[in-house]
């Protein structure tokens, strides 16, 4: 495609505000990171959080790349085409959009975005939509369609890696697909211009306040994938009713709401949970679902409204949706059973804000007639605000709980584990801190006794550990199985 025809295209030129002109090249790649760039690639020159493009153009030239796209004036030395633009990352979505041929007008998505419950309500959709079709769903655990998988470090990848997946899944033959959309990725501008006509919110609590600062701006960052002039294919907005958040989402489309109050146009008129999952019988708008699941707990009986209702809005027939609920039996990292040699029960979860953790304790509590023990950490880098109240909740909710590292990242461990523990009241004792997260899961297997249920929370199905910029191999069901055969 040349240059000019992809700048002169509908949703990218308004964004173009000079052309240094260096020819009319053919553009056959898109690259926003200098080792991506190759032959005919157009590079985006973005400045980052941590890292500036523009300090990597050589680079990105070397390898081939005929065009760059900064919203900096082009340099006097500038050799290569150069394309000044207003707001980059908007750009870049537009351009990658018109690039791979406008894949998500070719597939019937469905955006989930919450602060949780995201990955579990995505991988039910998935479920149900593969019950009639090979479907895509793309998030925390990477991207996967009939077999094929493309690996990703984000929930939501940039904006080119997210059209170039829609775009093979489409020659692929996929006509619907699930995206788990993070406030991280409206915010910048990932998904702008992706179509999805079906966008659901789970939920909003305390997270992501490193990169927010306040709640507003992450609400604000939520909204948008309910705004039409950011999801231009919206038609139907899915919502929990009994989230304080959703008042203030204002979300455009026809909205379906779900929750356990009667207003609720999807809620559970009958439900019975046991440690095997759930029955239940939901009113779904104007008609009844009797649904059996394996999943259990509160939170995944919102998870299951939130897929019925999403797919309900879809068109898909009820059988295919009770199909597709039944069929469900787990989602990675996510109350994971983990099967050890022992009269105790341990279970693997990511859940890493409070609010998640609270609910999957709870969930624990009600699974056990005997002790529940707890190992967390908090990951570095993130929201610190959060580690006092974690600690304090994993010590009122459990009955033994052994504070470690998660991914402490850049910062210290021991600053991170101390901030954990001042949240904590003074007069409980019913902790311990192990700061090596495999000390403290072999710690906690040994603890175990007859009946307990063992909670291993904060990194669920992460295979590894991140330490001062490296990831050291760690997967926490991994470390239980080696405890478990030791002890």
């Amino acid at each position: 495609m040349r240059l000019s025809s992809l700048l002169s295209a509908e949703g990218v030129r308004g964004f173009v505000r000079a052309v240094a002109e260096a020819g009319d090249p053919e553009i056959e790649s898109l690259a926003y990171d200098s080792r991506q760039a190759g032959t005919g690639s157009l590079f985006f020159a973005i400045q980052g959080f941590r890292s500036d493009g523009h300090l990597y153009l050589d680079q990105a030239l070397e390898r081939g790349a005929v065009a760059v796209a900064s919203e900096r004036p082009a340099p006097d030395d500038c050799a290569s085409a150069w394309i000044q633009v207003s707001r980059i990352r908007r750009f870049m979505a537009s351009v990658a959009d018109h690039f791979f041929g406008h894949p998500s007008a070719r597939l019937r998505l469905v955006g989930i975005t919450g602060t949780n419950g995201k990955t579990t309500t995505a991988f039910l959709v998935h479920s149900i939509l593969s019950q009639g079709e090979p479907s895509l769903v793309m998030g925390t655990l990477g991207a996967r369609l009939d077999g094929r998988n493309w690996a990703s470090e984000r929930t939501t990848p940039e904006s080119v890696d997210i059209q170039a997946i829609l775009s093979q899944a489409v020659e692929a033959g996929c006509g619907r697909g699930v995206m788990e959309v993070s406030s991280h990725s409206l915010a910048l501008n990932r998904v702008y211009g992706c179509r999805f006509p079906v966008a659901v919110f789970t939920n909003l609590t305390r997270d992501h306040l490193d990169f927010h600062h306040t709640r507003e701006n992450y609400l604000r960052s939520k909204r948008l994938l309910f705004r039409s002039d950011y999801n231009p294919g919206l038609a139907w907005s899915v919502i929990n009713h009994d989230d304080p958040a959703s008042r203030r989402l204002d979300p455009e489309g026809e909205a379906v709401t779900f929750g356990m109050t009667r207003e609720a146009q999807v809620r559970p008129l009958t439900r019975k949970t046991t440690v095997d999952g759930t029955r239940l019988e939901l009113k779904c708008r104007d008609r009844r679902l009797a649904l059996s699941s394996p999943l259990v707990g509160d939170h995944n009986l919102y998870n299951i409204m939130a897929a019925v209702a999403a797919c309900h809005a879809l068109g898909v027939p009820d059988r295919q949706i009770c199909a597709g609920i039944s069929g469900l039996d787990r989602v990675p990292g996510r109350f994971e059973k983990v099967e050890v040699d022992g009269d105790y029960t341990v279970v693997v979860d990511y859940a890493h804000t409070p609010d998640a953790l609270e609910n999957v304790l709870r969930l624990a509590r009600g699974l056990t007639s005997n002790r529940v023990l707890c190992v967390f950490g908090c990951g570095g880098d993130r929201d610190a605000s959060k580690r006092p109240r974690m600690g304090e909740i994993a010590t009122r909710q459990s009955d033994w709980t052994i504070l470690t590292t998660d991914n402490p990242r850049s910062e210290d461990p021991e600053a991170i584990l101390r901030q954990i523990r001042s949240g904590i009241p003074p007069e409980r004792d019913n902790f311990e801190t192990v700061a090596d997260r495999k000390e403290a899961i072999g710690r906690v297997v040994k603890l175990a006794a007859a009946g307990d249920l063992v909670l291993v929370a904060g990194k669920g199905q992460e295979t590894y550990q991140e330490i001062q910029g490296i990831r050291i191999p760690f997967d926490d069901r991994e470390v239980v199985r080696d405890s478990a055969c030791l002890d």
